[in-house]
């Protein structure tokens, strides 16, 4: 019996168990400053996206911004609410850049949200590798001026490389104007418009999506210029003016139970913000924090 003891003792003492507590403390420790807000996000998110399912893919993101400050994760938690796009890095990601967490809709996003107008029956967007089949007649009559044809009966690696993104829609029975994006094209976008590109260049840094993900920042330009020939809606346009802002560096304005507030109403906007080193600690049962009711 001894002999058992000393054995589990010696199994549950091992360092190797101790990771997993570290990382169930954090996980614990998100969930509660999760809920502690929970109010903000249920008010927030459309009726049509399941809030159980959203707090559990927010709660997945939290590690990584463990260093941001908790404003700001914050806010792009309730960006995302007011989009109803999940932060799962295919509608959109919330990205740390130093102790700033950031929200950034991916192509995805953009596709969910065209897909909500009553007009827009189906939203498609595709790759063409080199050994595809693929024609491209913009004088011809829709819908016989566009056509690919993947090579399915290729391993992916042997279709060759991506060489044109490509978007369209259908609205009403017909088919909108195809947008065909290549590789040189989404560089210059990137070159001519993205600020935050720019400054990471300037500073030497590698943390840019379009650094990190190319291709999806490739994709979501495509799909940005699909929306100039689909019909919008207000809801849309405020998605692109989040973008455009997150790019150029500006913060996400707060959204709380449907009203945008500006930034210059904002409190406490002209102090500096420490980061947070972590999520507030998991009060225990049986704590006088517990027992008070206190949140972190």
């Amino acid at each position: 019996m001894s002999d058992l003891k000393d054995r589990v003792k010696q199994a549950t003492g091992a360092p190797e168990a101790a990771a997993p507590v570290t990382d169930l403390a954090l996980q614990d420790s998100a969930l509660q400053w999760l809920q502690s807000r929970a109010t903000y996000f249920t008010d927030a998110l459309p009726r049509h996206v399941d809030r159980a399912h959203f707090m559990s893919v927010a709660l997945s993101v939290m590690p990584k911004l463990e260093r941001c400050t908790h404003d700001s994760v914050h806010q792009a938690l309730l960006a995302c609410c007011r989009y109803g796009l999940e932060p799962d890095g295919r509608q959109a990601a919330i990205i740390p850049y130093a102790n700033t967490a950031t929200f950034q809709p991916m192509y995805q996003g953009y596709i969910e949200l065209m897909y909500r107008h009553p007009a827009v029956d189906t939203v498609h967007f595709g790759w063409i590798h080199e050994k595809d089949e693929w024609d491209f007649e913009p004088t011809a009559p829709s819908p016989r001026d566009f056509r690919h044809r993947p090579r399915v009966d290729l391993p992916d690696d042997e279709r060759g490389k991506v060489i044109l993104a490509y978007a369209f829609a259908w609205i009403g029975g017909h088919r909108s104007q195809v947008i065909i994006l290549n590789r040189q094209q989404a560089t210059e976008i990137r070159d001519k418009y993205s600020k935050a590109y720019a400054k990471a260049m300037r500073e030497g840094k590698t943390d840019n999506p379009w650094q990190t993900s190319f291709e999806a920042m490739w994709a979501k330009s495509c799909v940005r210029r699909l929306v100039k020939v689909v019909p919008t809606s207000t809801e849309l346009t405020e998605l692109i003016n989040a973008d455009d802002d997150a790019d150029s560096g500006s913060t996400t304005p707060p959204i709380i139970r449907g009203t945008v507030i500006s930034r210059d109403d904002q409190p406490g906007t002209d102090e500096q913000q420490e980061p947070a080193p972590s999520w507030p600690e998991t009060t225990q049962p049986g704590s006088a924090a517990a027992e008070s009711g206190e949140q972190s």
